[in-house]
């Protein structure tokens, strides 16, 4: 297949590799065209704009930081919609929201084109290894359009019929994640501060009914203070944003997560925007006076 696409980040960049090396022919469009370099050195394409990465292909992917990069590539001149012809197929992977869903839904949908809201769950390791998890939204028979390439790219995949619903499902599994690492840092501060091993507190964690494949993973990096961003605190605050956001939408009170969202801009406002999620890991540490 054609694939156009759009947004070379920390997602981005492996899923478009994955998709060059299962055979697809694949035009790349990034802001920082050096992100490019590795996809191009091995037989991708560069193209100069969205518009033109988006222009005559079978499939056009976005995955882009947040809702208003999101509109960023769409609009303008230059930019994806611009490129769109009736029947082609847009889809997108960031999380953006439910609002920027429906509203990118309702764009694409005048240029004739047809929208899918597709979500990841996972890591960028599990990116590079095309283990990631999907929810993609969208009218079934641009899903069907788009399944060949999803499937080269991911270990599982839910279908809606909605694009909203699709990215509500994935504000849903982050608000537990959001929840679930802040919750996790605490208590390790807390067994700190009393003089607990870090190890031993996961050990025996993980010995419970609440272990965790991300307890494991984030407590042996937060002992080790490694926080290289795997996913950036301000995307983590950004996420539990937009569940806010669905929530007043939706009508529905959502208090753990007003919390969590807190937790995510405080650490960000005290110097970690540049680490991972889990460096709220070391705030909790320097809180409790374990530094």
């Amino acid at each position: 297949m054609r694939i156009g696409f759009i947004g070379l980040g920390t997602m981005g960049e492996p899923i478009a590799n994955n998709l060059r090396k299962a055979g697809h022919d694949v035009t790349v469009w990034n802001r920082t065209a050096a992100r490019a370099d590795h996809i191009v050195s091995k037989g991708g394409h560069l193209a100069r704009t969205a518009r033109e990465a988006a222009s005559g292909r079978d499939l056009v992917f976005l995955c882009v930081a947040d809702e208003k990069a999101l509109e960023a590539v769409l609009d303008g001149a230059d930019g994806v919609l611009a490129g769109l012809r009736e029947g082609d197929v847009v889809v997108d992977m960031t999380t953006g929201g439910m609002r920027a869903a429906r509203a990118a839904a309702e764009k694409v949908g005048r240029r004739g084109a047809r929208f899918v809201a597709c979500p990841i769950l996972g890591s960028r390791a599990a990116a590079e290894k095309a283990q990631i998890v999907l929810v993609a939204g969208g009218p079934s028979e641009a899903r069907e359009r788009a399944r060949p390439a999803l499937h080269a790219v991911s270990a599982r995949m839910f279908e809606l019929d909605d694009p909203a619903q699709a990215a509500l499902l994935k504000l849903c599994v982050n608000a537990i994640g959001g929840a679930m690492i802040n919750a996790f840092a605490e208590a390790l501060a807390l067994g700190a501060a009393g003089g607990l091993e870090t190890a031993r507190v996961v050990e025996v964690l993980q010995a419970s009914s609440f272990h965790s494949p991300l307890f494991l993973m984030k407590g042996d990096l937060i002992e080790k203070r490694d926080f290289e961003p795997r996913f950036a605190m301000p995307l983590a605050e950004k996420d539990q944003r937009l569940v806010q956001e669905a929530a007043g939408d939706l009508g529905a009170r959502v208090p753990v997560n007003e919390v969590v969202r807190r937790l995510f801009a405080t650490a960000c406002e005290t110097g970690r925007s540049g680490k991972d999620y889990s460096a709220v890991g070391e705030m909790f540490l320097e809180w409790a006076g374990r530094k």
